[in-house]
């Protein structure tokens, strides 16, 4: 039996914790193995039919639970507030108490000392959350108006006024934005702040933006806040709604995991509470489902400023998201592999967080074969929610045959002539320009490997007024070896062998014509593709700001979107 830690050791009382109640003989109804799960803010225990939600005992500025009090208040709160959403899936409180063997058990009778609670809830199915409904394709519009409707009525229904009104004035707000931001800033580049060092997880470049855009749109938008408030927009909401915590039972969703901890982060503007879910389809790749389930919120709420609030609101969100990953990466026990991922994790809503606030952008990814463009095209397409053109399939589709069919010919032969690549950049800009009129990024995935096929590409976005960015990409020819030999494996609409990337090498113009701002190097060799893609994002929060103030951003592209549909 491991010794219960002396009081104020968090991560050594958290691994007892785990310890103790992982084990089979601490339930008072037989179950078999438990599993157990760390969050920022709670320890989990699945154990059978039911799950047990402990509260960490922790200070971090917008949760103070450093007392057992605290903590069964909190517990208390929790079950309470889940009744609407969630009625009948967190079934009350239960003690943790110390047996007679010195051993922990939770729930049932005794009389030994308390030492802990935990909220005692139903098992719900994982394989109906939100989230796996998603991947598995039986998500489809009718469940989204279906979640769009229990929204607006419990919105509906839910407090407002008095003591709920001043955390959406844009002062309330302002409070919960600067907050992020100092607690995101020991995360800045290779800062470190107090005894724990931190890892690398936002550029000072991408933190100042974030952070000037943030308090812009508050007084930009001032009357629009406030307007908010008058017509009775703030309400008690549910301040933590994404589609791990929504889950598609047989008699409709359940959402459950309201926000108990802080009232300030659920008591906020209905476009606030909607934003996090509709962020959050954005991040697993379903923008199309986020911008209908907005739109059919408005529709049986009433509420046609959505579109107005949704970005601003989606954007802080993402920051939200962010810091707790990155919070988290401070945890006990962690292994270096689970640290990394969730700096990565961290990282990749922080610059979701970022398309929303840059402008639409001409994204064009050079280099030779195997060199990281189609790799990296991938990782930058869903935080800018940009379309994304591949040369190696379009050159395929316009000849008319499957991307994973072999073309391979001699250098310059077959599909490769100088011909054939002219239709396939002609086709390739014709797209582009066509996504950047409607107020989207393209992402253009192409070796670009000559002046001729760049120049229109450029003009397009002089004309358009666009931001553009030529990524040049490279990587040692050990990697590139790697990498196509790999690719033989796979498959893919790659014709290139290590023949082609030298013929390529020795043809391929320097992008000396291009201004020196306007292009990037990356070496691929090495490196997690949210750090490429940081680079990335500091080039374009640079190019943004070399543009016409009178561009409009992202958010203001989608606002007018939203308001012509």
């Amino acid at each position: 039996m491991i010794a219960e830690p002396a009081s104020g050791a968090r991560n050594e009382r958290n691994e007892w914790l785990l310890s103790e109640l992982t084990r089979p003989e601490a339930y008072a109804r037989p179950v078999g193995r438990i599993e157990a799960r760390r969050t920022l803010i709670s320890l989990l225990f699945f154990a059978g039919e039911r799950v047990y939600k402990l509260k960490q005992a922790l200070e971090l500025g917008f949760i103070d639970s450093t007392t057992l009090e605290q903590r069964r208040f909190l517990c208390e709160e929790e079950v309470r507030l889940n009744a609407r959403l969630a009625p009948g899936v967190h079934l009350g409180i239960v003690s943790i108490r110390r047996g007679p063997d010195g051993h922990l058990v939770i729930g049932g009778a005794g009389d030994g000392e308390i030492v802990e609670y935990a909220v005692e809830m139903v098992r719900l199915p994982a394989e109906l959350m939100l989230a796996r409904l998603l991947e598995h394709g039986v998500i489809d519009n009718a469940q989204m108006n279906a979640l769009a409707k229990l929204l607006a009525e419990f919105h509906r229904a839910a407090p407002t006024g008095p003591g709920i009104d001043e955390f959406g004035t844009p002062a309330g707000i302002g409070v919960s934005i600067e907050e992020n931001f100092e607690q995101l800033a020991p995360f800045v580049e290779h800062v470190t702040a107090g005894p724990q060092p931190t890892l690398a997880i936002l550029t000072a470049t991408q933190h100042a933006f974030l952070r000037v855009r943030a308090r812009g749109f508050l007084a930009q938008q001032r009357e629009l806040l406030l307007r908010r408030v008058a017509a009775g927009r703030i309400r008690e909401g549910h301040g933590d709604l994404h589609a791990e915590n929504v889950c598609g039972m047989p008699g409709g969703f359940v959402i459950y995991d309201r926000i108990e901890f802080n009232r300030r982060f659920r008591c906020l503007d209905v476009a606030n509470d909607l934003a996090f879910l509709a962020m959050d389809l954005d991040s697993r790749g379903y923008p199309g489902f986020a911008a209908y389930l907005a739109w059919r919120y408005g529709e049986e709420s009433g509420d046609h400023e959505i579109a107005l609030l949704l970005s601003f609101y989606k954007g802080y969100r993402a920051v939200v998201r962010a810091k707790v990953a990155a919070l988290s990466t401070r945890a006990s026990g962690l292994t270096r592999e689970a640290s990394e991922e969730l700096r990565r994790e961290s990282m990749r809503y922080l610059q979701l967080a970022l398309g929303y606030e840059l402008p639409p952008a001409l994204v064009l990814l050079a280099g030779l074969p195997a060199t990281g463009k189609t790799f990296l095209a991938t990782h930058l397409a869903r935080p800018l929610r940009a379309a994304v053109f591949h040369s190696d399939e379009r050159r395929k589709r316009l000849a008319g045959i499957a991307a994973e069919t072999s073309a391979r010919a001699d250098w310059g032969q077959g599909l490769y002539t100088s011909e054939s690549k002219q239709r396939t950049y002609r086709s390739l800009l014709d797209d582009a320009v066509r996504t950047l009129r409607t107020g989207r990024s393209a992402v253009v995935d192409a070796s670009f490997a000559r002046r001729e096929f760049r120049r229109p590409f450029v003009d397009a976005a002089a004309r358009l007024g666009v931001p553009y960015c030529f990524v040049q990409v490279h990587a040692s020819e050990e990697v590139v070896r790697a990498r196509m030999t790999a690719r033989a494996v796979s498959g893919g609409a790659s014709d290139a062998d290590f023949e082609t990337y030298l013929h390529a090498r020795a043809a391929f113009e320097a992008l000396d014509e291009v201004p020196g701002g306007h292009v990037l190097r990356l070496d691929t060799s090495a490196g997690a593709a949210e750090d490429l893609a940081a680079r990335v994002f500091d080039r374009l929060i640079e190019l943004e700001g070399r543009t016409d103030s009178r561009t409009p951003s992202r958010a203001e592209c989608r606002q007018a979107h939203d308001l012509r549909r």
